[in-house]
């Protein structure tokens, strides 16, 4: 039975190789609340932090605001995300999103984990209309040998190396990689749809194209009344059709969607002085219950507790958002 680490201790860098030593200032260990909301420490005034870990020790059940990206160099590596255990043998990638509950389950080994704040792809609308494979786990096998895993593989690879070496603009270095990755895993979400892959012929190539613009239309316009009817006639469907093919496309349903996005403003909203109530109101929501209650399902805590929170923790770095 792996032992659990504690939260509270310092991670000493004893036993990792020089080379792969924190290059700006070390890693200061784990802060959790009573929610298991994990405080990510990012390199200063940077969106990432990368270590290399052969811990043996477990890492109980948490979450945060980063997303983060595991990288199996040396034996297997089980990692569990709400009730499913993925098994990362050597090679391996999993990919965590922002948020999401996961235990890591311990043993002996070496990998690489990156912890990554989404929210500067978000400035591009492409990435915003094509993000739903962000929301969720994506497992990359090495036995698998598919396009998609060698590119995700050489780009974590020039990461590696571009992070630890820590050269003039390696953040942006950094990004430019994840540009990649991210257009890689993309298409192989959308390659494997039904009604939305890019080599199914023309009707699919519509159907992207119209549920791209719809997801533009709604990030312009979260704070409307949107509805299904309006929605369906936008991209010319039945409200049927349409309910079935946008959770194809997004993984969530039109009312979850809007209500993701709407959640996404207000932690914009909540770094400004304006009210609680004001912000409700401004993102789309009737009532101040309905936010409340929506921003703690999504987000795992209060409006006035994420508020609180990003200010305690906004001259260390840490990210603005918790969701896309």
């Amino acid at each position: 039975m792996n032992s659990v680490f504690d939260p509270t201790e310092y991670d000493s860098q004893e036993n990792v190789p020089k080379q792969f030593q924190q290059p700006i200032r070390a890693y200061m260990g784990r802060k959790l609340d009573s929610t298991n909301l994990e405080d990510v420490s990012y390199i200063p005034n940077s969106h990432l932090r990368l270590w290399y870990n052969n811990d043996t020790v477990a890492y109980a059940e948490h979450h945060h605001d980063a997303a983060e990206i595991i990288y199996v160099q040396e034996n297997v590596y089980p990692v569990r995300i709400n009730d499913v255990t993925y098994t990362l043998n050597q090679g391996d990638i999993l990919y965590i999103p922002p948020n999401v509950p996961h235990m890591l389950l311990g043993g002996a080994g070496i990998r690489f984990i990156l912890l990554l704040d989404l929210s500067p792809l978000s400035v591009y609308s492409e990435f915003n209309a094509n993000a739903s494979f962000t929301l969720k786990p994506q497992f990359l096998q090495s036995a698998q040998h598919t396009t998609a895993y060698q590119i995700v593989r050489k780009t974590y690879d020039q990461i590696i190396e571009i992070y630890f070496k820590s050269e003039l603009m390696w953040e942006f270095q950094i990004f430019t990689c994840l540009m990649e990755m991210f257009t890689r895993l993309a298409q192989q979400n959308f390659s494997s749809t039904q009604n939305f892959n890019p080599s199914g012929g023309s009707s699919s190539i519509v159907n992207h194209e119209k549920f791209s613009s719809l997801l533009t239309y709604i990030d312009q316009n979260y704070h409307e009344d949107l509805t299904l009817e309006k929605a369906a006639d936008y991209v010319g469907f039945s409200k049927f059709h349409f309910l079935r093919l946008f959770k194809e496309f997004t993984g969530f349903t039109f009312h979850e969607y809007v209500i993701r996005k709407r959640i996404h403003a207000a932690e914009r909203l909540l770094a400004t002085p304006k009210s609680i109530t004001d912000i409700a109101f401004e993102t789309g929501f009737n009532s101040i219950n309905a936010f409340s209650r929506s921003f703690r399902q999504i987000t795992g805590m209060s409006p006035t507790e994420y508020r609180d929170k990003k200010d305690k923790y906004n001259d260390y770095g840490f990210s603005q958002s918790i969701i896309l």
